[in-house]
């Protein structure tokens, strides 16, 4: 049995950060992630390093605020894995947002950047704003606003946090989670964990855990309660989770990214150049809490109605096919609100000795981890004393250009990869190929194997699986273009 201040349960960037902060201050941390790490919502996002431009509609001031500094400093962490990009906000006669409230807007946005704003925004007129993207649809136009904001990848971001947290002494399990879990003596758990991967078990004993679980908060908060207060009810929902799909385009504008209106519904949507595509998005659909399988799942209404809106919005492109779609679960706090203007502030909360983080957003993960550190340094005994968060760089990817197998072995060795379908989708942009990284799966099936001792048949078997997981996504989009 090994012993920690702190367990982690939750590999995604709010976990991650969590371990990466206690590290780095000397408190000895373990992360449990029963799949890849980043494999939900923290690599299912928009792809963007922001402040929330539209969060300032709902009067979310300090949210903003707080988000464009983060932006910042993330940028300056991960400078390789965050890009800088102007935003194109067309104007419609008859849109609901109007130039003058826009141009208000994105003066604040601005003056919320402060220093650290990256350029300033502009008002541009009709004929400005298509000769910088022709592509838009040009009836009713009368003009656009452009400012700026940053695109990031998401799931490497995630990958380089552990990375650090790993440097600075905290020990990283992917595919593993916790079978059982006891009180110990002294205030402090025991932690029985089941690695999926080998099928091994092994026990940790912790003087505090967190739950930083994303949108399955709701059921590991339910687990815990059985194990440690067995009898007790099921404790009341803290989420409200949705739905938002994206779908992945070949590179639909110049080299803008564009913040558009949805005409069905009037929510904001987005095409965000990444990796050399478009990513264009999003929807807002409302899932129970604790979320089911199916919740993770793309409808073909949602797809088509992402594919309606960016025809709208971009009619040149009309028979042009995505080439990918992804979705994930936005672990929103529980409120009256209308899901499309849930508040995206987080909140933590202690029972029963598990300080559980619920809600939150991805550029905020930092000043999330100090607050979460607050209440494991009362639970521990190093309550008041000042945490080191430096914004020193994370742990660099490897350089573009690089071979397959050499990124095979790079993930195996560096960014704790266990699976092929971790290297293709979370590790590497091979997932945005044309073939979607099949050729290059088999190459990192082989290098795979021959590290981590596999039998041709496990070899096989990982290129399969990552070749099945494809084949729902694809059938929803063969679906969509038929219709």
């Amino acid at each position: 049995m090994t012993s920690y201040d702190l367990v982690v349960l939750g590999g995604g960037i709010i976990g991650l950060g969590v371990a990466r902060l206690a590290a780095r201050n000397g408190i000895s941390v373990a992360v449990l992630e029963r799949s890849d790490l980043a494999s939900g919502t923290s690599s299912s996002s928009s792809h963007m390093l922001h402040g929330g431009l539209r969060y300032l509609e709902h009067g979310r001031f300090t949210l903003v605020r707080e988000s464009l500094e983060q932006r910042a400093a993330v940028s300056r962490m991960a400078p390789r894995l965050v890009e800088p990009r102007r935003f194109l906000v067309p104007l419609y006669r008859g849109d609901r947002i109007g130039s003058l409230k826009l141009r208000a807007g994105l003066s604040l946005y601005d003056a919320f950047a402060g220093k650290d704003a990256f350029s300033r925004h502009s008002m541009v007129r009709r004929a400005e704003a298509l000769a910088l993207e022709p592509a838009l649809a040009a009836d009713g136009l009368r003009g656009a606003g452009i400012y700026s904001d940053a695109v990031m990848d998401d799931a490497r971001i995630a990958i380089a946090v552990a990375r650090d947290a790993a440097q600075h002494g905290a020990a990283i399990h992917p595919h593993t989670e916790p079978a059982a879990v006891r009180p110990a003596e002294a205030g402090a758990f025991e932690l029985t964990a089941r690695d999926h991967v080998t099928g091994g078990t092994f026990v940790l004993r912790a003087r505090a855990i967190v739950n930083a679980t994303g949108a399955w908060t709701d059921a590991v908060r339910a687990r815990l309660f059985q194990a440690l207060k067995p009898g007790t009810p099921d404790p009341l929902p803290l989420l409200r989770p949705s739905r938002g799909i994206h779908l992945v385009y070949p590179a639909l504008t110049r080299r803008h990214g564009l913040l558009l209106t949805a005409r069905r519904n009037g929510r904001v949507f987005f095409i965000v150049p990444f990796g050399g595509r478009s990513l264009v998005g999003t929807t807002e659909i409302e899932v129970p809490s604790p979320a089911p399988p199916a919740a993770w799942r793309a409808t073909l209404d949602e797809v088509r109605y992402v594919r309606e809106e960016l025809r709208r919005a971009l009619p040149g492109i009309e028979r042009l096919p995505p080439l990918a779609l992804y979705a994930g679960l936005r672990p929103l706090l529980a409120s009256a609100d209308d899901v499309g203007s849930a508040s995206r502030e987080h909140r933590v909360i202690e029972e029963h000795g598990v300080i559980t983080i619920a809600g939150g957003k991805y550029t905020t993960f930092r000043p999330i981890a100090r607050d979460v550190m607050a209440h494991v340094g009362a639970r521990i005994g190093r309550g008041g004393r000042p945490l080191a968060d430096p914004c020193e760089p994370l742990p660099p990817p490897l350089p573009p250009g690089v071979e397959v197998e050499r990124l095979a072995e790079f993930a195996v060795d560096h960014e704790f990869a266990r699976r092929v379908s971790d290297v293709v989708r979370r590790r590497t942009l091979l997932w945005l190929e044309p073939d979607r990284g099949r050729a290059a799966a088999a190459r990192i099936a082989q290098v795979m194997a021959h590290k981590l001792g596999w039998s041709p048949e496990r070899q096989r078997e990982e290129f399969q699986a990552y070749d099945a997981s494809l084949w729902e996504e694809e059938a929803l989009l063969r679906r969509s273009a038929e219709a």
